[in-house]
């Protein structure tokens, strides 16, 4: 039981609460993704909005590794949008651990949720466990 989050009290979030959230969260973390480095201001902010909306998200089949081959944040919040879709929130916690900067801090309020999820469902697993073995013991 100690595993369950204390935000947990409050409810965590459905897997599909998370899912439609994504989407507007992973909007506002490309576009803090694009914003040009050393341009944080609003010229910056106004210049990722437009690069979001002019480029075409990578594919999860194709994601960069190196900024030459292009924005890795990008690439990052595909692969995390794909497992989203697919329902593996545990995988897309994981990649988002791996933004840095303002998309960070974009993505961290949807992860935090995210991850409270996964939490709670480890959590339930071994009580379930727990009370089959308890159950078997009693037969």
């Amino acid at each position: 039981v100690g595993m369950i989050p204390p935000t947990a009290e409050e409810g965590v979030p459905t897997v599909a609460e998370l899912q439609v959230a994504f989407d507007q969260s992973y909007n506002v973390g490309r576009q803090a993704a694009m914003v040009p480095e050393g341009r944080a201001g609003l010229e910056g902010q106004l210049m990722g909005m437009l690069f979001a909306k002019l480029s075409v998200p990578p594919s999860p089949e194709a994601v960069p590794t190196s900024e030459e081959e292009g924005n890795v944040t990008d690439g990052v919040l595909s692969l995390a949008r794909k497992y989203v879709q697919v329902g593996d929130l545990e995988k897309a916690v994981e990649q988002l651990n791996k933004l840095k900067g303002q998309a960070a801090y974009v993505m961290n309020d949807w992860k935090s949720k995210a991850a409270d999820r996964v939490s709670t469902e480890r959590a339930l697993k071994v009580i379930k466990l727990e009370c089959a073995l308890l159950n078997k013991e009693l037969v």
